[in-house]
């Protein structure tokens, strides 16, 4: 897994898929000039990324719009995760719609930011990604919770241990792995063991994913 700028001496390789080249230019100098991050590669369509994942284009960071011409956002981070599997995946687009937003995070995605925030909200949401953290715009949380709150329980014969929910609480905080481990007095394996356990019971690839789906189930409750 990635690790942040600031504890890495090597920049960490991002790439970019954007159909919008001003904006994805803007996004790419910004964390240029911050420090930290080498822009390796700008897309304009998934196609054309996946085409260069393909022929051996590697990247720590992914950053990408769901409204691409062509294949989409969601149908493509997928793909991102299956040529990348030590890349962590983010949204960053215009759209707060939550068809799109639990789509994202079901296809895998790490986190989801939206447009509108700041450059300072970025690098903090970049460094949260790329520390193990599962980031979410809080106009995005709220909606989810809002949503979560408004359905029942769906009963299921495989519930989670109470150790596996406290690990999904502490990541739906920001925590990484290895403060979890610190929080829980465990080691940094077995906080990677309870989530994968978790993963293999809720059915799903991504912590934003498994936490969405722990609270839709009834199992944890972050109001």
């Amino acid at each position: 897994m990635a690790t942040s700028p600031s504890t890495k001496e090597k920049p960490i390789r991002l790439v970019l898929i954007e159909d919008h080249a001003d904006f994805r230019e803007s996004v790419s100098m910004v964390l240029e000039e911050r420090g930290g991050y080498q822009c390796v590669g700008g897309f304009s369509t998934m196609e054309d990324a996946l085409e260069a994942f393909r022929g051996g284009l590697v990247a720590d960071l992914v950053l990408s719009d769901l409204g691409l011409p062509g294949m989409s956002g969601i149908a493509g981070i997928r793909k991102v995760r299956e040529l990348l599997p030590d890349a962590r995946v983010l949204v960053l687009t215009a759209f707060t719609d939550k068809a799109k937003v639990f789509a994202a995070l079901e296809a895998g995605a790490h986190g989801y930011l939206v447009k509108a925030g700041s450059a300072t909200r970025l690098m903090d949401t970049l460094e949260e990604v790329l520390s193990g953290g599962t980031p979410l715009d809080p106009k995005i949380a709220g909606m989810i919770l809002q949503t979560f709150r408004q359905l029942s329980p769906i009963p299921e014969a495989e519930s989670l241990s109470a150790r596996e929910c406290e690990v999904l609480q502490l990541s739906a905080k920001g925590l990484n792995r290895q403060e979890i481990a610190d929080e829980l007095k465990i080691s940094q394996h077995s906080a990677t063991e309870y989530i994968k356990r978790s993963f293999d019971k809720l059915h799903v690839r991504s912590l934003p994913a498994a936490v969405s789906e722990a609270i839709r189930r009834g199992f944890l409750d972050l109001s």
